[in-house]
C-alpha cells in the first residue's frame, strides 16, 4: 500500500506566500494542497484579513497551527516568558523556531510531504528545509520566475548579439522586426 503524499503551503500573511497560494491554485488545480498558517498570537489584524480573503479565493480553510496550546497566556507571551523576556532577533530566532517551525514539524508528523515555499529567486536567503527525510521543499518562484539578477545578467548589453541571433532563429517572421528593435536597444 502506498502512503499518500501531502502537499502543503504555508501562508505567512505576506505578499509572497499569498502569491504562491494563488499561483498554485491556478497552475496546479488538480493538487489537493493543504494551506496552513502558524499563528504567533501577535499577528497584525491585516494578516488575519489576508488569511480570510485567501480562504475565500482558494475555496478551502487555511489550517491554523498554534504553539503552546496548553499555555493560558498565548504562544508568543508563553515563549517570551520562557526565553527570559528578550525579543527574538536575527541572531536569536526563537520566534520562528518555536512558533512556526516546530509546530509545522509536529503538524506534518512523519507523513510524506511536499512543502511549497514562497521565496523569490532574487531573495538572499535559503528558507527552512526540514531535516526529515519524508519532507521535500520546493521553491516554485525560484524555478519558474526569473529574478531581477538573472534578467539583468541575461539582458546585459554584451549579450545583444546572442539575443538577436536567438530571436532571429526562433521568432515568427511577422514579429521579428519589433522584437529586434527592442532587443537591440542598449540598457542604460
Amino acid at each position: 500500500m502506498t502512503k499518500k503524499v501531502r502537499h502543503v503551503c504555508g501562508i505567512s500573511g505576506g505578499k509572497d506566500s499569498a502569491a504562491l497560494a494563488i499561483y498554485l491554485k491556478q497552475k496546479y488545480p488538480h493538487l489537493d494542497i493543504e494551506y496552513y498558517f502558524c499563528d504567533t498570537g501577535k499577528e497584525l489584524e491585516e494578516t488575519y484579513t489576508v488569511i480570510k480573503n485567501l480562504e475565500i479565493y482558494l475555496g478551502k480553510k487555511i489550517v491554523k497551527i498554534e504553539a503552546a496550546n496548553d499555555s493560558h497566556i498565548g504562544a508568543f507571551d508563553h515563549y517570551i516568558k520562557f526565553k527570559g523576556k528578550f525579543l527574538p532577533s536575527t541572531f536569536n530566532r526563537w520566534c520562528t523556531k518555536n512558533l512556526k517551525l516546530d509546530p509545522f514539524e509536529k503538524w506534518i508528523s512523519n507523513d510524506l510531504v511536499v512543502s511549497y515555499v514562497g521565496i523569490r529567486g532574487d531573495e538572499d536567503r535559503e528558507g527552512y528545509i526540514s531535516k526529515k527525510t519524508t519532507v521535500q521543499s520546493i521553491f516554485p518562484f525560484r524555478k519558474n520566475i526569473w529574478s531581477e539578477d538573472i534578467i539583468s545578467k541575461t539582458l546585459k548589453n554584451s549579450n545583444i548579439p546572442l539575443i538577436t541571433e536567438l530571436y532571429t532563429k526562433c521568432s515568427e517572421q511577422s514579429k521579428i522586426d519589433r522584437a529586434l528593435e527592442v532587443v537591440k536597444e542598449p540598457l542604460s
